[in-house]
């Protein structure tokens, strides 16, 4: 008989039920679409215009979301998404917790030499490094997890309390994961 007390979740994977990643990649595509239209709605009425107008940079939120500005792949406009971003390493990190049906990463895919970024009050052309191989995505995973908890449980729903990172597999959700790496 198990100990009520111990963890039961180191042999789980990532992304679980209830978090944001789980639902994108949910088969029940009424979670996904329902998820994908909060996103949506936060990111056009409040996200791009009040960075737009340089009020979340003012009030310290550039230090963690960012503006990718691309070229839409199938309309060619112009495309402003907010992202959460990491320093990593010293470059910049991005995940697209949609994975490769991200809209902004067949955008980025598609027209790599449009994209832009505001960070703050700063705009810059950035080197895009798409990561691939799946160790040094587990690696930016673990890193991540460790440092911004908060973060991870919203996004993969990462149970700080119950979670050993040493334990737990990350491949599954590094697979559905998409990362890239911004250089100025």
């Amino acid at each position: 008989m198990s100990n009520p007390n111990e963890s039961k979740v180191d042999n789980e994977q990532l992304p679980r039920k209830g978090s944001v990643m789980f639902n994108f990649h949910s088969q029940d595509e009424l979670s996904k679409k329902k998820t994908l239209k909060k996103w949506k709605k936060v990111n056009k009425y409040l996200m791009v215009p009040l960075y737009r107008i340089k009020l979340l940079p003012l009030f310290g939120f550039g230090k963690i979301f960012l503006i990718l500005i691309t070229k839409g792949w199938k309309t060619g406009k112009k495309r402003r998404t907010p992202l959460e971003y990491r320093k990593y390493e010293g470059d910049i990190i991005i995940f697209a917790a949609r994975g490769e049906n991200a809209t902004w990463v067949k955008n980025l895919r598609a027209y790599p030499e449009s994209v832009l970024v505001m960070r703050g009050f700063h705009k810059f052309k950035p080197e895009i490094e798409s990561i691939s191989d799946i160790n040094h995505k587990i690696d930016i995973l673990k890193w991540y997890i460790s440092k911004f908890e908060k973060a991870a449980k919203m996004l993969f729903g990462w149970n700080p309390k119950e979670d050993d990172l040493d334990k737990i597999d990350l491949s599954h959700l590094a697979g559905l994961t998409t990362i890239f790496k911004l250089k100025k």
